[in-house]
């Protein structure tokens, strides 16, 4: 075998070994197979609808199939977790809140912190105090009224603890006083067949989680909580908080919601995702139309700037929960500063 010879067959070599018995080449592009988007909430919820007209998105950008798969239970860890046992490939990605993400450790629900993943946010999504169309409650002078009249009796449906829905009411409460129940489901779906039916009297699910609802008048929105109203294609515009509370502050409960992929996939798959976002989803029609249809704030953002977002957002809801009492883990134990 000739000298050059040798040297093409010690290349070829190189640059290719053996899986399963197929040869495959070394530093192979990605994507070079589909890619998942885990939703650790149920189908038909607020982080499902969005995630689906981002998979479309993502995939025509990186010329690739991407699905979304729901895995549910367990206030989100479920899903998340699947994502964590699953390779690190940049094929398998979490989604959902920033907030739930970050606050799964101080809760003892699941072993990680945003310092584990690279966010990549979509929308800004802000909860919305509804209540049944059947309950007496016309403002949320009303519901704060009963709950202080009647500590405890008020059913609140969330998505469970640590859920954003559920930091939201406790935000509410924190600032009115009285107490209320929490009901937890798995997700903004069945947490709105539980309002529109009965089974609750309230909840302070996110904005996108309850825009079918609210446009077909099956329960009734109060306030946004948060500092500016909220507008929904097809619905009346819904108050901000603080035109009944001019003091509410609680920037931590508007939920950042994004894709999250575990900090040490390869660094090829985060430059091309960031390339994507910073090109294709900061300009997707498809992803605005959806925001205004459902009252979410289009804000694709990526890299540091998101991290800082998400880490100023989990500190105060945290510690939020550390102070009533609904935390296993003391926020300052695992890093995480009071605001």
């Amino acid at each position: 075998m000739s000298a050059k010879r040798n040297l093409s067959f010690a290349a070829a070599v190189a640059a290719t070994f053996m899986v399963g018995g197929q040869a495959v080449t070394a530093q192979e592009a990605w994507p070079s197979e589909p890619i998942q988007i885990v939703v650790p909430w149920s189908a038909g919820g607020a982080t499902d609808a969005v995630m689906r007209v981002l998979a479309g998105e993502v995939s025509d950008a990186l010329e690739t199939p991407v699905t979304v798969v729901n895995q549910t239970g367990a206030r989100g860890t479920v899903g998340t977790n699947a994502v964590i046992t699953a390779d690190h490939d940049g094929y398998t990605w979490a989604s959902g809140g920033v907030q739930d993400l970050g606050t799964y450790e101080v809760q003892g629900l699941l072993e990680t912190s945003l310092d584990d993943w690279h966010l990549f946010l979509i929308v800004r999504n802000a909860p919305v105090l509804s209540v049944g169309v059947d309950t007496d409650f016309q403002t949320p002078e009303d519901v704060a009224a009963y709950m202080n009249e009647n500590p405890g009796d008020l059913t609140v449906g969330t998505s469970g603890i640590p859920s954003t829905a559920y930091s939201a009411m406790q935000a509410f409460q924190s600032h009115v006083g009285g107490d209320f129940r929490a009901v937890a489901y798995d997700g903004d779906a069945p947490t709105m067949v539980a309002l529109v039916s009965g089974e609750v009297q309230a909840s302070t699910q996110s904005g996108p989680g309850q825009a079918p609802m609210i446009k077909g008048e099956r329960i009734r929105p109060l306030a946004v909580l948060a500092d500016v109203g909220l507008e929904i294609e097809g619905a009346d515009p819904i108050p901000p908080i603080t035109d009944f509370y001019p003091e509410f502050s609680a920037p931590g409960v508007t939920i950042l919601v994004g894709i999250f992929l575990p900090s040490d996939v390869p660094d090829e798959v985060v430059t091309r995702l960031g390339e994507v976002w910073e090109n294709e989803i900061a300009n997707s029609e498809a992803l605005q139309a959806y925001a205004a249809e459902n009252g979410s704030i289009f804000s694709p953002i990526w890299g540091a700037e998101a991290m800082e977002l998400g880490k100023a957002a989990v500190a105060e809801t945290a510690w939020r929960m550390f102070d009533d009492g609904t935390t296993a883990v003391s926020p300052e134990e695992l890093g995480i500063p009071r605001p």
